[in-house]
């Protein structure tokens, strides 16, 4: 069965879906981020949600931080090839 594509009529309902879906975004962030946890330690590395949703921040803020902390942002991070991650070691101690 597929589901139709949902269509807001008013900018309140699109505000709303919009809220519920980073929502549900930031929990499947954090099933993610307590098994790798658990799993590696302080060692683990994280994508952008994982550690926003641990800092609860958003995603947004994770990357202007990187755009105007130039070389020394708030939150340190490792390049990836084209990704970014985030050494949860770092982050518990922020």
């Amino acid at each position: 069965m597929s589901r139709k594509p949902y269509k807001a009529s008013t900018p309140e309902e699109k505000r709303r879906r919009r809220a519920e879906m980073f929502a549900e975004k930031r929990a499947g962030a954090m099933e993610r981020l307590s098994s790798k946890v658990q799993a590696l330690g302080d060692d683990a590395l994280l994508d952008e949600f994982e550690a926003a949703a641990y800092l609860t921040k958003s995603v947004q803020w994770l990357r202007l931080d990187r755009l105007n902390g130039g070389v020394s942002p708030q939150v340190p991070y490792i390049k990836v090839g084209n990704g970014v991650r985030y050494r949860f070691g770092a982050l518990k101690a922020r």
